[in-house]
């Protein structure tokens, strides 16, 4: 699915939280979000990155299920770096793998359970479009 999104297509999903694309993610330049943390999800590394960024990097294959031991290190990135500051979760083109992991470190820190945390990202993000595989893989593991 290609998605013509603006050139600013962050999405807030809270004030510290912000769920996005690689194209997001090279386009922090003016860094309007005050994002102090990229968490890439995807093998390639974000190609122009802003200095004073932090970068964390963990591949995720879209049809394949996480191990508990990465997701519970990948959930555990997210809540360190949103406790420091504004942070950006992203893969290609922010549609799966993102939404994903994000709504998983919703319900894990306690915010909002995981079928609703999808419910309200597809709200923000309509286009999103999670793999089942990849649902199925994260919920097994966060209940």
């Amino acid at each position: 699915m290609t998605v013509n999104r603006p050139a600013s297509s962050v999405t807030a999903v809270s004030a510290r939280l912000f769920l996005g694309s690689a194209a997001d993610a090279e386009r922090l330049a003016n860094n309007p979000h005050q994002i102090q943390t990229v968490i890439t999800l995807c093998e390639e590394r974000v190609k122009r990155r802003l200095a004073g960024i932090h970068d964390l990097q963990f591949p995720v294959r879209d049809a394949h299920p996480i191990p508990i031991a990465w997701l519970s290190a990948i959930l555990e990135a997210i809540y360190e770096a949103v406790a420091q500051g504004a942070t950006l979760v992203h893969w290609h083109a922010g549609i799966s793998r993102a939404p994903t992991l994000v709504a998983a470190f919703l319900d894990q820190s306690g915010s909002v359970r995981f079928e609703d945390a999808m419910r309200n990202l597809r709200k923000l993000r309509p286009e999103i479009a999670p793999s089942p595989n990849l649902i199925r893989s994260v919920t097994s593991e966060i209940v």
